[in-house]
């Protein structure tokens, strides 16, 4: 038996009636459980369900006078709160430090010692808005944990993300956060949430990031759009965090202020022969594979009849009114990294970008470098959501199975990786 405190915050979502099924799951394994709901999520699951469940009191905003400090020593009482369901309204009014009402107000005189944990419920519109995306954003960067959303049928008709997760899914992340703070994670608040690892486990990691470039005469190459700033940001968080890092990043990328072994490369070729090396060289335990690698290198070119073999020694002539480069196909880096090994049960994180808004064909595509490559663990981003100066934003974590996290920064994705790692890389042993 657990013997867990849970504060179970409650907001006015049609499915809010799957709060009931959690919290009789969390009861049933041992917790205590207590509640705090809106005047609005009562009107979709009423009290006495919730008390039948708890054996405790509801907690709303119809309490007594001079009660508001007992019910602050909830947030004392509680090993993790969690708000679930948690509207657009409740996560913007969180955002901004705004407590007009019981559960609001308990936020602020939250304990940022313990775990927080928000599960979203929404139309996908209002989970797309800036607004709510800036809100997520800003409370993932304080140290609260965003829960992701399932994308399905939605109660007001539509279909797309914004679905609340299974009672199951969020049960297993409850006591995921629970376990991490009892026994693999001390937290530490300074404004962005960072891990340090007091039990010692130390990864080695090979991080690769930028993208490759394909030279045609010394001065001109053909290239992508990666700017290895995630790569970069990823290497720090794991270098400051103790572990041993080696970041293997393209020419002109962004590199991390923290100290790790830094090596260079320019093209696939050299990505490819570097891999090969260091990972046959020393016992890596996992390979975060960001670098966006050219699916082609340049072979000829082709003017005035003549079939010239690339790179050229000296500047093409730019008089030639035609010019052909004829392209080769490169190996996929990402499905050799195991046979490149000398640990054989290295883990394997792969980036896949994506250019859709499609959230089908993204998913697709994750599924197909699974299936391919042998990943253990998939990062989608795309394209669409970088911001105004070039960062990207919004990561989707999967398995082999399902998708598993959204984190909404490179530090959030670091943090979630971090997590991961150490845990799958245990079970190696």
């Amino acid at each position: 038996m657990s013997n867990y405190k849970i504060l179970f915050k409650i907001t006015g979502s049609i499915a809010a009636y799957k709060s009931a099924f959690l919290i009789s799951k969390l009861v049933q394994n041992g917790c205590d459980v207590k509640v705090v709901a809106t005047e609005s999520a009562l009107k979709f699951i009423g009290k006495a369900t919730i008390e039948g469940l708890t054996g405790h009191l509801v907690y709303t905003d119809s309490f007594e006078d001079s009660e508001m400090m007992g019910h602050i020593n909830l947030m004392k009482w509680a090993d993790l709160i969690i708000v679930c369901p948690a509207t657009a309204n409740t996560i913007n009014k969180l955002a901004n430090g705004i407590g007009d009402n019981l559960l609001t107000s308990l936020f602020l005189a939250f304990d940022w010692s313990k775990p927080y944990l928000i599960a979203p419920a929404m139309n996908t519109k209002m989970y797309d808005h800036p607004a709510t995306k800036n809100s997520l954003k800003k409370l993932s960067e304080w140290g609260v944990k965003i829960l992701p959303t399932n994308e399905g049928y939605l109660a007001c008709g539509d279909t797309g993300k914004g679905k609340l997760l299974e009672p199951d899914e969020i049960y297993e992340q409850i006591f995921i956060s629970l376990k991490e703070k009892d026994h693999e994670f001390k937290e530490i608040f300074t404004g962005k949430n960072k891990l340090i690892n007091p039990e010692g486990k130390k990864l080695k990691i090979l991080i690769t990031a930028g993208g490759t470039k394909e030279n045609i005469d010394g001065i001109r190459y053909l290239s992508n759009l990666s700017t290895g700033k995630t790569g970069a940001a990823i290497a720090g968080y794991f270098s400051q965090n103790n572990h041993d890092v080696t970041l293997l990043h393209a020419v002109d990328s962004a590199v991390p202020q923290n100290n790790c072994e830094i090596i260079t490369y320019f093209s696939f070729s050299e990505l490819d022969d570097k891999l090969k090396l260091f990972l046959g060289k020393s016992k890596y335990d996992a390979v975060i594979h960001l670098a966006a690698v050219g699916d082609y290198s340049v072979d000829t070119l082709e003017t005035d009849g003549k079939l010239i073999s690339l790179p050229l020694s000296k500047k093409l002539d730019s008089e030639n009114k035609l010019i052909t480069l004829h392209l080769k196909r490169n190996k996929k880096i990402i499905s050799r990294l195991k046979s490149y090994s000398k640990n054989k049960n290295i883990l394997i994180v792969g980036f896949k970008l994506t250019n859709t808004l499609n959230l089908d064909q993204r998913t697709k595509s994750v599924q197909k470098l699974i299936k391919e490559s042998g990943c253990n663990f998939v990062v989608q981003n795309d394209r669409n959501e970088r911001t105004s100066d070039n960062n990207q934003a919004n990561f989707t974590i999967y398995n082999k199975i399902r998708k598993i996290d959204e984190c909404f920064s490179p530090d959030e994705l670091s943090e979630r990786l971090e997590s991961l790692l150490i845990k799958d890389s245990r079970r190696k042993k």
